[in-house]
C-alpha cells in the first residue's frame, strides 16, 4: 500500500493506496477560520492527536456542497449552493465556522463549513442531498472520512496548528 502524501508534511503516515478515490480526501488539510485563533488540521496516521482546541468534545462536521460527484460548475454555482447549506444548517448547528479544504498536492480549493450541534446522521444526510461523497468528523480521537452513502469510514487521527491559516 502506497504512503499519501509521502514526502510532505500534509498527510504523512496516512495509509491508502495512491489510486484510491479518498485519497484525496486524506490529503486534504482543513482551514477553519475561528474568530481569533483559526485553525489549520490536517489528518495524521490513526491513534495520533492532538491538543483539541475546541472548548468542550462535541463532534465538529466538516461539509461543502462543491463541486459535487464530477461535476465543476465553478465558483458562482458553487458559492449558491453553499449558501444553501449553510442556510438549511443554521436551524440545527450550535456553531458555525467558515472552513476551507485543500488538496496540498493539487491546490484544489472547496470552501465549506465546519459545524456542532449536528448529528451524524443529519450531516450524512445533507452531503448526500448535495450530492457529496463524504464529509469529515472531527473528535478529540479521531478525524473521519464518512462516507455519505454506503457506510464507508476511514478513522485517522489528526494534527492541528491553531492561530495559523493555509
Amino acid at each position: 500500500m502506497g504512503r499519501v502524501g509521502a514526502g510532505s508534511s500534509y498527510g504523512s503516515g496516512v495509509d491508502l493506496a495512491p489510486d484510491d478515490p479518498w485519497a484525496s480526501y486524506a490529503r486534504t488539510v482543513v482551514e477553519v477560520e475561528r474568530p481569533g485563533a483559526p485553525l489549520v488540521v490536517r489528518a495524521a496516521p490513526p491513534g495520533a492527536v492532538g491538543l483539541w482546541p475546541w472548548p468542550d468534545a462535541a463532534v465538529v462536521h466538516i461539509l461543502t456542497a462543491w463541486d459535487p460527484g464530477d461535476e465543476r460548475p465553478g465558483v458562482a454555482v458553487n458559492r449558491e449552493r453553499q449558501a444553501s447549506l449553510e442556510e438549511d444548517l443554521r436551524p440545527l448547528a450550535t456553531g458555525r465556522w467558515r472552513a476551507v479544504g485543500v488538496d496540498p498536492d493539487s491546490g484544489h480549493r472547496e470552501e465549506g463549513v465546519a459545524v456542532t450541534g449536528v448529528s451524524e446522521e443529519t450531516a450524512l444526510e445533507l452531503g448526500a442531498r448535495y450530492r457529496q461523497d463524504a464529509i469529515f468528523a472531527w473528535t478529540p480521537e479521531a478525524w473521519a472520512i464518512v462516507a455519505c452513502a454506503g457506510g464507508r469510514r476511514v478513522v485517522l487521527g489528526w494534527a492541528v496548528a491553531v492561530g495559523a491559516t493555509g
